[in-house]
């Protein structure tokens, strides 16, 4: 027997008994579907998860502090470092590094006519603005020629209030428009008789741009050139009375952040530079920790669909067992004309087989069908998740399509197999005598 008259057999054999193949397909159709949805809201929460993260900032970055050492502790004396210029270069050369940003930052206070908002002001070399992500809503990035101008957070323009008012009212404030100073007066815009009265300087600026909202790690400060920053804080500690602390041996900046050409390097990165003897933190770490509950939770859910297609694998062996029974005498006849067991092997797996793959098939569309429900009208339950985002809680990838096929076909295969076996071992005279 060639293989398209098995092909034909086993397509006439299921459609003689359309009912029983009809029930067994809808098996593998719930159980199929049951393992592609419940596998595809892991993925969703993981997606959301992601996209969660990304607003508070870009997941290839890699903020980095000095680390924190006391020699009175055991392990605790270890060799200080500091954010200075040399670890800037050490961090340049680590592979998969492609910018670093280090940070001066001081806390200052924006005046705009009777209104003041009182913000983190950070100095930051213009040139690495746009590799770490900086989106402008209005206007345009710092450059490096510029003094004395700001770019400020998309969240600031709403941050201003009069600290004269007695009845809060909303701030008329245009920041690409109106006049603006700052000064690093800590107690601008209220007065304590305690203090002594210290000269603070305060500062024109220009405003050369406004960022989107979208990133909050960015969305509440301003930033400005280095070098203004760096003046502004001398100027403060002068006014103040400050002794001026040499550099060497001291953190020239606050922070330092690195930016990491992927996402799955960024581990690897992290863990270099705590080899150097620095702190480093990026919401990889959050990410990582929200991706094992999705997994526990895809585990759990697809380990439902589990159990259905398993029924459906139990419906597809028992089909081809009655199948077997109400076909001896058909077994016999077929041995005796001169077909091999392989052949009637064979026609019994691919019936079996066929079966699984329709059901495979059919359960995709079902798949997606329930995923788009769950995305429409599952807004809750994300929600409920805490991602607090309109991302879709069900996603089917295509490499999971396809899988579903394969292990669908598979099981069928599987489920057929002893049946197989069963009719191979039939003896063709007794199969012939059979009623």
């Amino acid at each position: 027997m060639n293989s398209l008259d098995l092909i034909y057999m086993g397509i006439k054999n299921l459609w003689r008994r359309k009912l029983r193949t009809f029930l067994t397909v809808l098996g593998v159709i719930i159980g199929a579907a049951s393992i592609i949805v419940m596998l595809s809201i892991g993925f969703g929460l993981t997606q959301a998860f992601e996209d969660q993260l990304s607003q508070w900032g870009s997941l290839t970055n890699i903020n980095i502090y000095p680390k924190w050492s006391d020699p009175g502790i055991p392990g605790g004396g270890n060799k200080e470092v500091y954010l200075n210029d040399e670890a800037v270069a050490s961090f340049k050369a680590i592979p998969h590094v492609v910018a670093v940003n280090p940070i001066v930052e001081t806390y200052g206070t924006v005046i705009n006519g009777k209104y003041i908002t009182s913000i983190p002001i950070r100095g930051i070399d213009p040139k690495v603005m746009q590799d770490f992500g900086f989106e402008i809503a209005e206007g345009r990035l710092l450059e490096v020629s510029d003094e004395m101008t700001a770019v400020f957070g998309g969240q600031v323009a709403m941050s201003f209030y009069n600290p004269k008012a007695t009845v809060w009212r909303e701030p008329k404030v245009d920041l690409m428009k109106d006049k603006l100073m700052i000064t690093l007066n800590p107690n601008y815009g209220w007065s304590d008789p305690n203090l002594d009265t210290v000269n603070y300087k305060s500062y024109k600026i220009k405003v050369a741009g406004i960022l989107t909202q979208e990133n909050y790690e960015h969305s509440y400060a301003v930033y400005m050139p280095m070098a203004d920053v760096k003046k502004m804080i001398k100027d403060k500690e002068k006014a103040e009375n400050q002794k001026p602390t040499p550099n060497k041996g001291k953190d020239e900046y606050q922070n330092i952040t690195v930016k990491v050409d992927d996402m799955n390097n960024v581990k690897e990165v992290q863990d270099q530079i705590k080899a150097l003897g620095y702190e480093a933190y990026s919401l990889n770490d959050q990410l990582e920790a929200m991706k094992q509950t999705a997994r526990s939770i895809q585990l759990a859910l697809g380990g439902i669909g589990a159990i259905s297609l398993l029924v459906a694998a139990i419906g597809i062996t028992n089909t081809m067992v009655m199948s077997i029974y109400e076909r001896t005498r058909e077994i016999g006849i077929m041995k005796v004309i001169g077909a091999s067991i392989n052949d009637i092997k064979k026609l019994f797996l691919f019936e079996s087989a066929l079966i699984g793959l329709l059901g495979g098939i059919l359960g995709i569309g079902v798949s997606y069908l329930l995923s788009f429900l769950i995305n429409r009208f599952g807004g809750s339950f994300g929600n409920f998740m805490g991602t607090g985002l309109d991302s879709k809680i069900s996603i089917i990838p295509i490499w999971l399509v396809f899988a579903s096929l394969a292990f669908s076909a598979l099981i069928g295969v599987i489920s057929g197999y002893y049946p197989a076996r069963r009719a191979m071992k039939l003896s063709a005279i007794d199969a012939i005598r059979t009623e």
